[in-house]
């Protein structure tokens, strides 16, 4: 029985060790949150907002996924311009092409 305590006792304080190392902190912005991006970020995220709806209207009439990604661009553009923090990695992410399966 003394046995399974002591096992018991060691994997609960691994466990608190362990979670507060892996918790984030609790209300500091990232260092990769865009607050002022550049106009010519702007300028890519809207270039590739128009992309994809030339995309959908012209190539991929049937699919959504073209109309929905611009749509997400373009929340992701009102946005930064109105002075919202976004995540460097939403802007990467608005970037990428459509992958359609």
């Amino acid at each position: 029985m003394k046995r399974l305590s002591t096992i018991f006792a060691t994997g609960m304080l691994t466990l608190t060790l362990s979670a507060s190392a892996m918790a984030g902190s609790v209300g500091v912005s990232r260092s990769d949150a865009v607050t002022h991006p550049d106009p010519e970020t702007i300028a890519e995220l809207q270039r590739a907002s128009q992309a994809a709806q030339r995309e959908a209207y012209e190539g991929n009439k049937d699919n959504l996924a073209f109309r929905q990604k611009s749509y997400e661009i373009d929340q992701l553009i009102a946005r930064v311009k109105s002075g919202q923090q976004v995540d460097q990695n939403q802007v990467d992410e608005a970037l990428q092409p459509v992958w359609v399966w």
